[in-house]
């Protein structure tokens, strides 16, 4: 009797930890998102440069200095090239000065900077350090660089960047945070983000799997949890709502038309106090990625993601290993104490499993865990298949 209850225990948790797994890829469903920042950072402007694509890259850098040069006047803040450019210019080296200058009218323009877990050839360089607590083995490892130019970094805030996707090819999250000479160093897109939002990240910590924004007061701004990688997910919920474009020439020519009084090819000054990002439209720069809605392109991965975080960030963090054993065992202890009484073993079932969801929508509205429907549907299967199995074993068939 104690052998086949106690098998059966297991038997039956084990089995509502299998059910559980399977049904992973929807933690986040019918979970509620933690709160956004009480003043939300404004949505990037994309501004493309496919209307070079006739030309061969690497393109000159002369557009880019001119269109930098453009919006400068109505002082879009902060502005991040998503373009690589570790290399100096090899029509013109001279245009890597008049980037570098035209870069330097901007507050902390963000450069990214290829990250790589080890690669010989590649630069070594000293980023922006996060404080942390507790352990970041499971980072995105961030030692070695394809950094840009030197005159260029010099001109604006270098972060490591590096995209990873799915092993079924799809991109799903997007890095906030590298692990680099064993400490937490910003992404690309996190340094962007905590500049549009008046974060400082010297001021910031990373507690555990949980970012703390903070201002220079020490101010706590937003809390967004991370997954294992620390990444967060980018937001494909809504295939239409597409980012807010602008062609390169096109900047440069609204501003001459601005400048002679004519009505100009876009109206620059919705640039003014938003983010900008300043991106390409060929996978030579700008890679196309498999995303759940089909093949979208980087820059607008990068704006999803922004704009999740800003409507409040999805809950991403695992629930304790102890949580999921202690509610799997519970669940068979409760379908045992119902012994063949199959309508109560079903109303306890669902009870138990209601119990559960509940905690879970509240610890992914405070905390930011994800993992509460996989988890009640495994309590209530462990709950209906315990006093089956211990029957089935105690039945003169197994003995």
């Amino acid at each position: 009797m104690f052998v086949s209850r106690t098998l059966a225990l297991f038997s039956a948790a084990a089995f509502g930890l299998w059910v559980a797994v399977l049904l992973v890829p929807y933690s986040q469903l019918l979970l509620p998102h933690l709160p956004p920042p009480s003043k939300p950072a404004p949505t990037p402007v994309l501004i493309s440069i496919e209307d070079l694509a006739g030309e061969a890259w690497p393109w000159p850098r002369l557009d880019l200095t001119l269109a930098l040069r453009a919006m400068s006047p109505y002082r879009p803040e902060p502005v991040g090239l998503l373009l690589p450019l570790d290399a100096p210019d090899t029509f013109e080296p001279v245009q890597d000065d008049q980037l570098a200058r035209a870069l330097a009218a901007y507050l902390s323009p963000a450069l990214p900077a290829t990250a790589f877990a080890s690669l010989p050839k590649a630069e070594a360089l000293s980023l922006p350090k996060i404080p942390h607590t507790g352990s970041i083995s499971s980072l995105r490892p961030a030692d070695s660089f394809l950094a840009p130019e030197p005159r260029l970094r010099r001109a604006g805030q270098t972060a490591a960047w590096k995209v990873t996707p799915e092993s079924d090819g799809v991109l799903r999250r997007l890095p906030l945070v590298f692990r680099h000479e064993n400490a937490v160093t910003p992404s690309w897109l996190l340094q962007l983000y905590a500049q549009a939002l008046g974060a400082d990240l010297s001021h910031s910590t990373l507690q555990g799997r949980r970012l703390i924004l903070r201002d220079r007061q020490d101010f706590e701004l937003q809390s967004v949890p991370l997954d294992l990688r620390g990444s967060v997910p980018v937001d494909w919920s809504q295939p239409d709502q597409l980012p807010e474009k602008m062609e390169i020439r096109g900047v440069v020519l609204a501003a001459e038309q601005v400048r002679v009084g004519v009505r100009p090819y876009y109206d620059l000054k919705n640039l003014s106090k938003r983010p900008v990002i300043i991106a390409g439209g060929l996978a030579e720069v700008d890679p196309i990625i498999d995303s759940p809605i089909g093949q979208r392109s980087l820059a607008e991965a990068v704006v999803r993601a922004w704009t999740g975080l800003s409507r409040g960030p999805a809950p991403v963090l695992h629930p304790p290993s102890w949580v999921i054993v202690l509610a799997l065992l519970t669940a068979s202890l409760l379908g045992l104490s119902s012994g063949h009484r199959g309508r109560v073993c079903l109303l306890e079932g669902l009870a138990f499993a209601g119990i559960v969801m509940g905690a879970g929508w509240m610890a992914a509205k405070t905390e930011g865990y994800s993992g509460a429907l996989p988890l009640a549907v495994g309590a209530l299967v462990a709950t209906l298949l315990a006093p089956r199995l211990r029957h089935w074993m105690e039945s003169s068939h197994v003995r």
